[in-house]
Parts: structure tokens; C-alpha cells; sequence
């Protein structure tokens, strides 16, 4: 009864395991910025300089959803979708940005900078000024804002991911969905070796009634 009980509970997670991946898999390709906006939690590669030194080009960020620009503080790190000029296509796109949050001003606009501004004063900076096309400009706003940045996961190589937290989380995770598919297959092999057994079986009486009846 035990082992039934047993069997029964890794069965449920595993398959718990493989629709929840699933999830995650379809909402990141599907929804733009699906994660985040979903479960609450994402995670972004960070594809220009305007953080160094404290987030390299290529880094990983992890995002919290919050959305709570009231208790958003200077200097915090906030991820937010923004208009500008794409270098390479020459084309302005909304893309998701990773910048220093200063304040929100009378308008309700959402006022950021880079990180090259952190250590100056508020009246020395230079604060970001977005476009959304020639002489058109963007103002970001709380509907903009993804959330704020957890931490970062450096791009120094698959050993240093490995050896992060989110690292051993893939780890475990893979780990686990490898344990279940063997016990998947090792349960469908054992099924088949009884169904075996119970066709010799029958096979075997059918012969003895044979030789009843001669």
C-alpha cells in the first residue's frame, strides 16, 4: 500500500514538473515579456554597456515584478520598456531597458539614467531622453515599468553559472526530470515484462486444457 502511495506521489510531481515547464516554455516564446508579467519573476541577457561596470554586456538580470514607483528610491535599478533608436537596424523599437531610477516628475513620467551618472549629483546628470522616431519623444510611465532587478547572473563562462544559486536550481531541476523519466520508462518496461508473463501464462493453461480434451 506504501509503495502504491509512493508511486503515485512521484508520478503526480513529475508530471507536475513537465506541465509547469511547459507553462514557462510557451509563455516566454508566446508573450511578450511573458514571465515577469506572469508568474511575477523573469529573467533578461543585458545586451549594452550602459550599466558597467556593475552589469557587464552579456550578463544575466534577474527581474521582480513591481510595479510600485512610489516607494522607488534614487539610484535603485529598474527594468522598463522604452523607445529608442536600434543600433544595426537603424529603426526605433520598444525594447526592455535596465537603468538607475531617479524620480517620478509632475507628470507622472518616469525619469532614469545610466549608470556613468550614479555617482553625480541629481543637478549634474545627464537623464535619459527616449525617442520613438525623429524628433518624436518618448516619456516612460508606470504602465512601461517591468520591475525592479534582483541580482545578476555574470556571463563569465558556463562555470559561473553553474556555480550561481539559479545555476543549482537548473541542476536540480534537470536532475529530477531525468529521475522521472527513468522511473517512466523502467514502470512502462515493468508493465510490458508482466504483460509477457501473463500471455505465457495463458498460453500455458490453454495447452493444458488442450490436453485434457485429448
Amino acid at each position: 500500500m506504501k509503495k502504491n502511495v509512493v508511486r503515485i506521489v512521484q508520478s503526480t510531481l513529475y508530471y507536475i514538473s513537465i506541465i509547469f515547464l511547459l507553462f514557462l516554455l510557451i509563455v516566454s516564446v508566446m508573450i511578450p515579456n511573458g514571465l515577469v508579467k506572469t508568474i511575477g519573476v523573469g529573467w533578461y541577457r543585458v545586451v549594452s554597456n550602459s550599466m558597467e561596470p556593475i552589469i557587464m554586456t552579456g550578463d544575466y538580470i534577474l527581474v521582480l515584478r513591481d510595479q510600485n514607483v512610489d516607494a522607488f528610491e534614487d539610484g535603485d535599478i529598474i527594468v522598463f520598456e522604452t523607445y529608442f533608436l536600434v543600433p544595426g537596424i537603424n529603426m526605433y523599437q520598444k525594447e526592455v531597458v535596465t537603468h538607475h531610477f531617479y524620480r517620478v516628475d509632475e507628470d507622472g513620467f518616469i525619469i532614469t539614467y545610466p549608470h556613468s551618472q550614479y555617482g553625480l549629483s541629481p543637478s549634474e546628470r545627464q537623464y535619459d531622453s527616449w525617442r520613438k522616431g525623429p524628433g518624436t519623444p518618448y516619456d516612460v510611465t508606470v504602465d512601461d515599468v517591468l520591475g525592479r532587478h534582483l541580482t545578476t547572473i555574470p556571463s563569465s563562462g558556463i562555470f559561473g553559472f553553474i556555480l550561481s544559486p539559479y545555476g543549482l536550481l537548473v541542476i536540480v531541476v534537470n536532475v529530477g526530470l531525468i529521475y522521472g523519466l527513468i522511473y517512466f520508462f523502467k514502470k512502462d518496461g515493468k508493465k510490458k515484462e508482466l504483460e509477457v508473463c501473463e500471455e505465457e501464462v495463458t498460453d500455458a493453461v490453454d495447452e493444458d486444457k488442450d490436453h485434457d480434451v485429448e
